[in-house]
């Protein structure tokens, strides 16, 4: 059983309108997370792990590696989709499933 997460880290008071450093700095971090998978996104990464504790961890490693790039402030978005009723829900299956749906309504 995997819980799966959307994490969105927004870095405020920097000196540039680009992110990207920032954001590096976030992956970077989850990167460093032993027990997750996580996918990056043009909006945000999702996070597949096998506890809430362990998405907490990359969460926070995440929110943390921003300020220590250089944020004035950061804004942390954190959506967690904790499903028990089925054993092998994980992110790649779950985008799996809406592909197969959409494909067989064409």
């Amino acid at each position: 059983m995997a819980i799966i997460a959307e994490l969105s880290v927004l870095p405020i008071g920097t000196t540039s309108t680009s992110l990207s450093q920032y954001v590096a700095e976030a992956v970077k971090a989850l990167s460093q997370i032993k027990g997750i998978k996580f996918q990056i996104g043009s909006m945000g990464s999702t996070i597949e792990a096998g506890t809430l504790d362990e998405i907490f961890q990359a969460t926070r490693a995440a929110h943390e590696a921003v300020f220590n790039a250089g944020a004035a402030r950061v804004i942390t978005l954190l959506s967690i989709d904790d499903r028990r009723d089925v054993k092998d829900t994980t992110m790649v299956n779950k985008v799996k499933d809406i592909e197969r749906i959409v494909k067989a309504r064409r």
